[in-house]
Order: C-alpha cells, then structure tokens, then sequence
C-alpha cells in the first residue's frame, strides 16, 4: 500500500512540472535559452520558471549547433499542445523540441533565422533575415535535418504564421505581408503581397481568437483585418518603437518584448492588467503564450 502511493506521488509531481500541464504560462526566449514560465506564480522581480532548455548542453545537438548557432535565441514557440517547442536563432539554427524529454527531434542550418513555423505534411518553415546567404523562406521535410527542400525570396524575412482556417502560410518581410498557399509538400506559392504601414516588419502572431493578425514594425503595433485586408492601428498598446514581440492571450491580456539596450531586454511587459517580469540574467528577445 505504501509502495502505491509513493507511485502515484510520483506520478502527481511528474504531472505538476510537466510544460503540458502548465498554468497560465509563456515561452521566453534569449542568449542560448528557453524558459516556460507560471505567470501566476512570477513576481517583478523573480519569474518561476517551471521549464528550461540550454542548447550549449543539448547533447544531442551536433557541436557546431550546440556551441554556436544557438547563442541568440529569438522565437520560441509551443505547438501539438504544448508536446512540442519550435525555436530560431539569429546565430544560424532552427529546431523543434520534445517538451518532456527536451530531446531534439529536427535541426538546420538557417541563416540569420527569425521565425519559424510547422506546416502540414510534416514541414516546417524557417525565415532567414539579413544575411548575404539570408533574406528568404526556407522549407524543410521534419524527417531530414538540414535539407531545404525549397526556397522563396524575401527580404528581411522575419514573421511566420500557419492559418488553419485559411490553410495558408502568412510571411512577414521588411514592407511586406505575404500570403502562400502549400499545393503539395514541396513547394509554396505566392498568393498575395500587402504593403505594410510602416518599414522594419518584425513580428507576426495571430490575434487570441486565431482568426486576424497582430504584427509589429519599427514605428508601433498594427492589427491586420483579413475579411477587410485593412490594417489598424493596436490602440490597447501603448505607441511603442522597435517592439520585438507581441501575443495576445485567451484574456485578453498583451504580452510585449521591448528593447531596452540594443536589440534586448531584460523585461517581459504585460498590459491589461499590467505586470513586468524581470529577468536580469538573460537578454531577452520574445517572448510566446504557452497555450
């Protein structure tokens, strides 16, 4: 009798930390790290983080990924319900990791990545920012590590959205929202190209209801009302520059990251309620609702 219940103790606390089961939760990333942090637990000054992953000690990396193209984490995304976590970085790496296990189920070379996005037919896609080898999408078969299958320019390359509903990819550029079409796995067509309000497009979410789009750029917050095609702009956001990510939670509630020194942050700023989390050991870059 007492051998059950150490098991089912066992199994209550394995379930209490499991990323899948998180309360109110989000994805920071930065430096050579993702963190899952309770927002109900953190305070101002300490986040309580529930869940973490360091690609320097990511074994199953290959070294030259684990030493160097994960040192500037700059998206992080949960999907399959949490079972599974996207991340880009700017220092040349995508991956997409198990959430229990931490183990690394794809990987490839990207340069300059920024986003990252999983698609049907099991691909996923990588946007390549500015770099001479850079400024376009790149689509890859989970199955195969590194190995682009295709590829379609766009410059600054820096957003990307998979619309369930519209069963279209939406990619976001430095003037330009584009949206493609998957005809087959292995390729991507352009259906449509919309200019903007502003230059320096940045970050690209859908809105809580997963139906229109959040996107950022150098001057403020814009949403993107797909059954007008008209962007607005976000009056919920204070008229910020250089946002580096924006969500919106089921709440209601925004989640920002915003530089504070160069292109980082060492904050995770909420509005509606307000809160500031502080992480003054990371140098954060964006930060996703885990949901």
């Amino acid at each position: 009798m007492k051998f059950c219940c150490f098991q089912i103790l066992v199994v209550l606390l394995y379930v209490s930390c499991s990323p899948s089961t998180a309360n109110k939760s989000f994805l920071v990333c930065g430096d050579h790290k993702v963190l899952l942090v309770d927002y109900e637990q953190s305070t101002e000054d300490k986040p309580h983080v529930v869940w973490s992953w360091d690609a320097h000690q990511a074994q199953d990396l290959p070294a030259e990924y684990r030493d160097k193209k994960f040192n500037t984490m700059d998206d992080c995304k949960a999907i399959d319900g949490g079972q599974k976590i996207l991340v880009s970085s700017s220092s040349g790496g995508v991956a997409m990791l198990d959430s229990e296990t931490s183990e690394v189920l794809f990987y490839a070379s990207v340069p300059n990545a920024h986003s990252v996005e999983i698609l049907p037919y099991n691909r996923l896609v990588a946007a390549a920012s500015t770099h001479s080898a850079g400024n376009k999408i790149m689509l890859f078969d989970i199955q195969n590590n590194d190995k682009p299958m295709f590829e379609d320019s766009l410059y600054s390359a820096h957003g990307l959205i998979w619309h369930k509903e519209r069963n279209s990819l939406f990619a976001l550029g430095y003037d330009v929202l584009r949206e493609y079409t998957m005809p087959d796995p292995n390729s991507l067509v352009l259906q449509k190209e919309w200019k903007i309000p502003g230059e320096g497009g940045h970050d690209l979410q859908l809105t809580a209801d997963g139906q229109d789009f959040l996107l950022t750029e150098h001057t403020g917050a814009w949403k993107f009302d797909l059954s007008s095609e008209e962007f607005s702009s976000l009056e919920e956001i204070p008229n910020t520059e250089n946002i580096k990510s924006l969500g919106e939670h089921d709440s209601g509630q925004y989640m920002l990251t915003i530089p504070e020194k160069s292109w980082w942050t060492h904050h995770v700023t909420f509005y509606g309620p307000n809160k500031k989390i502080a992480f003054p050991d990371m140098k954060v870059y964006k930060a996703r609702w885990f949901e």
